[in-house]
This record gives C-alpha cells, sequence and structure tokens, in this order.
C-alpha cells in the first residue's frame, strides 16, 4: 500500500470517529482540509487552519494526521518524477517530521512546508550516492559523460572558524532534537542513545570501547535521527 492510500485510510477512520465523537477542538475535517489546499491565491485562511491544527496537535495526535493528510497531495505532485515508493515513503515520513518541527510565522504556510520536505529528501536521497564536501565523490554507476573531475581552489584552514561553524551546528542539532523530544515526536531513549554511543564518543577521548548491542542501538538510533542529522550535521562528521 502506497503511503498516501494509508494517509487515506487513516483519515477515513478519523473522520467517521470523529462523526460519532467529536474530537475536542476540531470542526468539520473537510473544511479544514480544504481550507489548508486551497492556499493560493490568498493563504490566509490556509495559514490560520493550519497554524491551528499543528498547536492542537501538540495535545491531540489526530490533528496531525489531519494536517499530514492536506498536504500530501502537494508533496505527491512535487515528487511526481520520483518513481519509487522507497522514496515517497520517506517523503511523506519526512513531511510528518518537518509538520512537527515547523515554523509557524509567515504566509504560505502549506506552500513552504511541502517545499522544505521536498528538498530535506532530496538532499537525503542524494547523499546515498554521493560522499564529500570538499572532494565529492560518486558511490554509484554514472555514465562517462555524467563524470568529471572537480578543480577546487585550495583554501587555507581556518580552525577557529571550523570549531566555531561545528559548535553551532551541534547546538542547533541538540535543539531540535530536544524539542522534537518534548513534543513527542522522538523518544528519549533515542536520543540518548545517539548521544551517548556517537557524539560523546567523538568528542571525549579514551572512553572504553562499545558493545556490539551498543553499536546496535546507536546505529538504529541514527536511522531515527538521519532527518536532523541531515539538516544540522551533514558538512561535519557525526
Amino acid at each position: 500500500m502506497t503511503p498516501y492510500r494509508q494517509l487515506d485510510a487513516a483519515y477515513e477512520r478519523l473522520h467517521h470517529r470523529h462523526a460519532r465523537r467529536p474530537i475536542a477542538g476540531l470542526g468539520d475535517l473537510d473544511q479544514i482540509v480544504d481550507a489548508i489546499r486551497n492556499d493560493t491565491p490568498d493563504s490566509t485562511a490556509s495559514d490560520q487552519a493550519l497554524r491551528d491544527l499543528l498547536a492542537l496537535g501538540r495535545s491531540t495526535p489526530e490533528a496531525n494526521t489531519i494536517a499530514l493528510f492536506a498536504l500530501a497531495p502537494a508533496l505527491r505532485y512535487r515528487l511526481s518524477r520520483a518513481t519509487t515508493a522507497e522514496y515517497h515513503h520517506d517523503a511523506v515520513g519526512e513531511l510528518a517530521m518537518v509538520i512537527l518541527d515547523a515554523d509557524l510565522t509567515g504566509a504560505r504556510l502549506a506552500h513552504r512546508l511541502v517545499n522544505r520536505t521536498h528538498s530535506r529528501v532530496w538532499r537525503s536521497a542524494r547523499s546515498y550516492r554521493t560522499r564529500g564536501e570538499l572532494n565529492p565523490i560518486t558511490i554509484v554507476p554514472s555514465e562517462p559523460d555524467r563524470l568529471a573531475l572537480l578543480d577546487w581552489d585550495a583554501a587555507p584552514d581556518d580552525a577557529v572558524a571550523d570549531a566555531v561553524v561545528a559548535r553551532v551546528s551541534l547546538q542547533r542539532f541538540q535543539e531540535a532534537i530536544e524539542e522534537a523530544v518534548a513534543d513527542g515526536a522522538i523518544p528519549a531513549s533515542v536520543w540518548s542513545a545517539y548521544r551517548d554511543h556517537r557524539i560523546r564518543r567523538a568528542l571525549v577521548p579514551g572512553l572504553p570501547p562499545t558493545t556490539g548491542q551498543q553499536r546496535v542501538v546507536a546505529h538504529r538510533a541514527a536511522r531515527r535521527l538521519a532527518p536532523y542529522i541531515d539538516a544540522h550535521l551533514a558538512v561535519h562528521a557525526a
């Protein structure tokens, strides 16, 4: 089943349940969805509906499901050239992460959330094929005419600037994760495992070797936190 059909089914179940036992804070679900999707030429109603849903979603998860259902068609349209089901599944999952960590200021909120999701899932997919920043290399076969030698101007190292950038990135990463933990999007145990077995070991020398179980837990935590890692730590060795 595609993620869009799963969302459709989840929305239908929620719709029927809401008709029998209305969820506090939610009115007509179809009207809310229509308001969010009709964000052009004037996005005022769409923006307000999304803000109300995402605010309610902090205590009522069903509101987040409605927001995800309302935004999914626009995301699907943006990804129409992505043919693999896995890519679409990743995109819908990324959209769920984005709406939980959304900046609700400004206009065209629906458009900006979909746009941000599209950019993040594209970067994530690209990271599977390319490694490196200063000397990027491809890790999948390419046609000969697609391969080229990159001529990078050597720049002097600036250790102070690099350290500042690393600390700022790590701080933003920590703040984003802690906010996600507080909102219930990420379990605290996942963050603890990644912090203790990945970040701490990168910063503190001389720690005892990890066990096989710790490595497995850290690997699973890293996969769960991949969208945050890509957004905040992609240029570092985290």
